[in-house]
């Protein structure tokens, strides 16, 4: 018998023991009121974002808006706006320079000087300065089409914005027509997304979806959501655009000419003297089939007479040798005495293009259905 009340007290204090522990764990939970409202506070700041990323990526077509001065060192802003399926057009302001850009039918244009052209190693720049150009995203420093598409560049700045600091108090400030924002920054950039309902995005720095070269676009790219009549705007300026393209040069296709046979004829007492001139064209690249503008120049020159040029075009095939003609009259002196005439030819070949404007229309129409437009 006392061995059992020696057990049965022994089995009550351990009870009373782990009862206490729970009345003072209980005492001792929860956190400060202050603490619990900076919580609250990051949360709202998270919701707020997410919100706005999520109408970004729902948006049918979006509106960046940049800033660049012009030579005289006056702000300009430039507008490049794209659909959600990659259809894009406008300016967009890479390393100061203004880069005009139409994306349609899985295909790339710009128009820039002769100077991008020329630093982006391409042998045509003079000409390409002075057309548009089909070429691919490898001739800008960020690939536009892709990283600000809405869908992608949604997705990107919340993968950006997981990576910051969740514990930061967050920043709010006001622009300057009153919109207050939380700025949402990291070494990257800052994002700014409304405080008030219903979110969306104003701006980002382009470094945010695009580490490595977006800042070649500039420290901010401002955001608006396209729909209803702008939409409709933006197909008739992406159409009316594609009209205007005409035959632009091809920077996906390399070709190289060369004179591989040149004859020179001169007709007695006349002064008459005409070239014809063999080009041969080798191509790499392009659509199969697409014809080589030919250009040929040739300068004469005679003992006394001076020198005098010509100049000849044609389309050829590609990888084939054209025969070229072209000629030049002097005035003659003395038609009884002898001239030596020398011609000195020279030849380059480009290639334009082919555009299929009534299909690509056609094919932006059913796009724009689709979207709303």
């Amino acid at each position: 018998m006392p061995a059992r009340r020696l057990t049965i007290g022994a089995v009550v204090a351990l009870c009373c023991l782990v009862a206490g522990c729970d009345v003072a764990i209980d005492g001792a939970a929860g956190i400060s009121p202050a603490e619990q409202q900076r919580v609250d506070r990051r949360a709202e700041q998270r919701g707020a974002v997410e919100s706005a990323l999520k109408a970004l990526e729902q948006a049918p077509a979006v509106v960046y808006k940049a800033t660049i001065k012009d030579a005289a060192g006056k702000p300009t802003e430039l507008l490049f706006r794209i659909t959600r399926n990659g259809s894009a057009q406008g300016a967009l302001p890479v390393d100061g320079q203004t880069i005009q850009v139409v994306a349609a039918d899985n295909q790339l244009y710009l128009s820039a000087t002769p100077e991008y052209w020329k630093a982006h190693g391409l042998g045509n720049s003079d000409q390409y300065g002075t057309n548009w150009v089909r070429t691919d995203s490898t001739d800008l420093p960020v690939n536009v089409v892709e990283v600000l598409n809405p869908r992608k560049a949604a997705s990107t700045l919340r993968t950006a914005v997981s990576a910051m600091n969740r514990l930061t108090d967050p920043v709010r400030s006001k622009l300057s027509d009153g919109t207050e924002v939380y700025d949402v920054g990291s070494g990257l950039g800052t994002l700014r997304v409304t405080t008030a309902a219903p979110h969306r995005v104003i701006s980002f720095a382009p470094s945010l979806v695009d580490a490595a070269a977006g800042k070649t676009l500039g420290a901010e790219m401002r955001v608006e959501p396209l729909a209803g009549d702008a939409l409709k705007k933006l197909q008739t300026d992406l159409d009316g655009a594609i009209g205007g393209i005409g035959q632009p040069f091809d920077a996906l296709t390399q070709v190289s000419v060369s004179v591989v046979n040149d004859k020179m004829d001169c007709t007695d007492f006349v002064g008459t003297c005409r070239a014809t001139i063999d080009v041969a064209n080798t191509v790499i690249g392009g659509v199969k089939g697409t014809p080589v503008r030919l250009m040929l120049t040739v300068e004469f020159t005679a003992q006394s007479l001076g020198a005098q040029s010509c100049a000849a075009d044609a389309n050829a095939a590609p990888d084939t040798t054209t025969s070229m003609t072209c000629e030049v009259k002097f005035k003659l002196p003395n038609r009884n005495a002898s001239y030596q005439v020398q011609a000195k030819p020279s030849a380059r070949g480009e290639v334009r293009a082919p555009v299929d404007v009534n299909g690509v229309r056609e094919k932006l129409k059913s796009e724009f259905a689709t979207l709303g437009g």
